[in-house]
């Protein structure tokens, strides 16, 4: 994501059945398995070929031409916000889950968030609204999931359009081995509400490092894609230091190219070993990756905020203190996405679990709050939520039974 400001400063619950997935179980002999069953692997990322995605009836989606990846932003920088201690304003329509995502496309928003779990588990919810108050229904953007995934522990997901298809990352464990792990997969649609058509192997899973988890795509100024995501050495509690990963894309979405590259590791005590989630910016030539640090079900857990050298790194923390940390709205947000439109920067999160009004109750709503830039960093700012005058123009979708 690029943003221009004209010379102004200016994206796991403790109560969720599946969050145990996110840190399990201790390492051991897992890549002579995984590469039996996965029948591909790598100690950087393995990557899956091109396969075309099902045919889409439900529903004709309208392509505005594709944003230029210098998308500019005209307003002056807003204020801060006049409440750090409680900044975010719940987004109403987003169910209870972590990892919220949101994207617009054909005239509405979508907002994705980790799978639920049950009888009949939802992988990839995903909620539209034309308004930013009036949600749809949450359907399953991922029906079917591809064999190596277990179902029920899906999560982390992302979205982008590459050309006239829409590509869908998200996080799955490993199906029927020990010790669990998880992996990056990857799935194509024509329409950004599916059904996607899963690949059959993961398009990331590196065996070495404890699994892969977090991906988010990164378009820079030039128009390169790169996917970038985060390393799971803490599986299962362990103590060693993560790190978060960027590497080229192919211009279709379908497969990494080249090797990945580090971007950071843990360098503040307030991150304890865990640094994730990362997600970056482009703002007047500058590159920020917003992360979060910490263990996720912990109040500890809180959103950071860096400066790197470019799309491939490296990065390096602002200070010593998160942008981010428990307040009077939930302790331990964290799982952050960015979301930027011509109109503004904004933050979406998720606490550990509510504070108000059941602080017995481990809820996980979905918060969103304005960002501003300078060029020290990125700030929590004041403003409203992004609103129906955002997409205006932008075609809407129209149904074709």
């Amino acid at each position: 994501m690029q943003i221009d400001n004209q010379g102004d400063a200016g994206r796991r619950a403790a109560g969720r059945s599946h969050t145990g997935a996110r840190r399990i179980l201790a390492c051991g002999a897992l890549a002579a398995i995984i590469l039996a069953a996965l029948g591909a692997a790598s100690s950087g990322a393995s990557t899956s070929g091109a396969q075309a995605a099902a045919p889409q009836a439900a529903r004709t989606w309208h392509h505005p031409p594709d944003r230029s990846p210098a998308l500019l932003v005209t307003s002056a920088a807003p204020p801060p916000t006049p409440t750090p201690a409680a900044p975010g304003t719940p987004v109403t329509g987003g169910a209870e889950q972590s990892d919220p995502f949101l994207t617009d496309a054909g005239g509405r928003y979508l907002l994705l968030t980790s799978g639920g779990t049950g009888r009949s588990p939802v992988n990839v919810p995903v909620a539209t609204s034309s308004d930013f108050v009036h949600w749809t229904h949450a359907v399953d953007a991922l029906p079917t999931l591809p064999v190596w995934a277990k179902s029920g522990f899906t999560w982390a997901p992302d979205l982008h359009r590459f050309g006239t298809r829409y590509a869908l990352y998200f996080t799955a464990m490993v199906a029927g081995h020990l010790p669990q792990t998880q992996c990056i997969g990857s799935a194509f649609a024509l329409s950004p509400t599916g059904p996607f058509v899963a690949r059959p192997r993961p398009i990331i899973c590196q065996l070495d490092q404890g699994g892969s988890i977090d991906p988010r795509v990164f378009v820079d100024s030039g128009g390169i894609s790169w996917m970038q995501w985060k390393s799971d050495q803490n599986r299962g509690g362990a103590a060693t230091p993560t790190a978060m990963w960027s590497q080229r894309l192919s211009s279709d979405g379908s497969r990494l190219l080249a090797r990945p590259v580090l971007l950071m590791h843990p360098d503040q005590p307030w991150q304890g070993t865990i640094v994730e989630a990362p997600d970056m910016v482009e703002v007047d030539g500058t590159y920020w990756v917003i992360y979060s640090a910490n263990w996720f079900n912990q109040p500890a857990y809180a959103i950071g905020a860096a400066h790197c050298a470019g799309p491939a790194g490296p990065c390096r923390d602002l200070g010593p203190a998160p942008l981010l940390s428990t307040n009077f709205q939930g302790d331990g947000p964290g799982e952050a996405s960015v979301f930027h439109d011509a109109n503004g920067v904004w933050l979406l999160y998720t606490p550990r679990r509510s504070l108000a009004p059941k602080p017995d109750i481990p809820a996980r709503p979905v918060y969103i709050t304005r960002l501003g830039f300078t060029p020290s960093g990125p700030y929590l700012a004041s403003g409203p939520p992004p609103g129906a005058g955002n997409l205006t123009a932008v075609p809407f979708w129209s149904p074709t039974s």
